[in-house]
């Protein structure tokens, strides 16, 4: 009845409200549902173009509609957790995931919701889709030694390798939270988002630039904190030779002299890119190194490359205390996304 990457969706959610010692809400709360995915389930379509090419109307395929709507991972969330005051999905491709994410902050905190579920997910790794990144050069091509083809700001990078998943967050009211007793593991005190990052005139390095750095510039001012107070920034990172470069310039027109004191890193090398799960996957390793003062490290970084000349965290973890870190997704068509955690100060 659900598309993989729904199925994903559900698998999350379930896990995190298990995590978060959810049983039943602390009175009578409006609980919601926002959900970043790039784009409908290919492998719900394509299943289904591929059994009406054989089979034209002579057989019925049950659920294909509800399979393959986009909206389809919130919806099913939402029915089987009962978070329903509030479904919401959002797609801006890779930057889905934090955008879901600043979504649900300013939701909670303009007073609309008490808890959300934040969800990415997406399950491209079906035969068109997988076609499509293929011809779009955007995938390495080292298929000798698949375990070191993803190797981000690696001087040898040839491209990423696409993955698939899903990663779920609960967020709280910091009041809700409190008189629930949960654990908490984090705040989210800053977001920000470009759509700079697309241009076909000619300038189109430039504006991955603009839309980073005015991504991260965005989530600061609404932390109201400085530059100089960013511990540590988990990166887009994908492995590519232009985004790579194009990121590592954003961080020192951001952040200036002191880019190269922040330590940051890409987990891509270890998970794929799952589109628009990786921010948020990227998003929940920040804040476990946060929580445990383990920042993970960027694998397969062996050749430096002289223009991304940061602190990568070269493949291995790194032991280190962080009070507020930034995070960073890049999307296809453009989009850039930037969420700003912080260690919690309860009141």
């Amino acid at each position: 009845m659900m598309a993989r990457g729904t199925q994903f969706a559900v698998a999350a959610a379930a896990m995190t409200l298990e995590d978060a010692g959810w049983e039943t809400a602390p009175g009578d709360e409006r609980l919601g549902v926002v959900t970043g995915i790039s784009q409908s389930p290919q492998d719900a379509i394509e299943s289904a173009i591929e059994q009406f090419q054989r089979r034209r109307f002579s057989r019925k395929i049950p659920y294909a509609l509800l399979k393959s709507f986009a909206h389809s991972a919130s919806s099913e969330v939402g029915r089987l957790t009962g978070f329903q005051s509030s479904v919401m999905t959002i797609s801006t491709a890779c930057s889905s995931g934090l955008n879901a994410v600043g979504y649900a902050m300013k939701e909670i905190r303009e007073g609309h919701a008490d808890a959300l579920l934040c969800l990415a997910t997406d399950s491209l790794i079906s035969k068109y889709s997988f076609a499509y990144f293929c011809q779009a050069n955007l995938l390495s091509q080292r298929n000798d030694d698949p375990a070191h083809a993803s190797r981000p700001f690696d001087a040898m990078r040839d491209g990423g390798v696409l993955g698939e998943g899903a990663g779920c967050l609960l967020m709280e009211d910091m009041e809700h939270a409190l008189r629930r007793g949960a654990d908490i593991y984090a705040e989210v005190i800053g977001a920000g988002s470009s759509g700079f990052g697309y241009q076909t005139n000619g300038r189109a390095g430039e504006a991955l630039v603009d839309g980073m750095t005015l991504a991260m510039e965005e989530a600061m001012a609404m932390a109201n904190c400085s530059p100089r107070s960013i511990d540590y920034i988990g990166s887009h990172g994908a492995s590519d030779k232009i985004l790579d470069l194009h990121e590592t310039m954003a961080v020192k027109r951001t952040f200036g002299e002191a880019a190269y004191r922040i330590p940051m890193s890409s987990i891509k090398a270890q998970i794929g890119i799952p589109t628009c799960a990786a921010g948020m996957l990227q998003l929940i390793s920040t804040i476990l190194a946060m929580r445990h003062a383990i920042l993970p490290a960027t694998m397969n970084y062996e050749y430096p490359d002289k223009q991304c000349d940061l602190d990568y965290i070269p493949n291995v973890p790194r032991r280190n205390a962080i009070s507020r870190a930034l995070v960073l997704a890049h999307g296809l068509n453009g989009s850039d996304s930037c969420i700003l955690v912080g260690k919690v100060v309860k009141p």
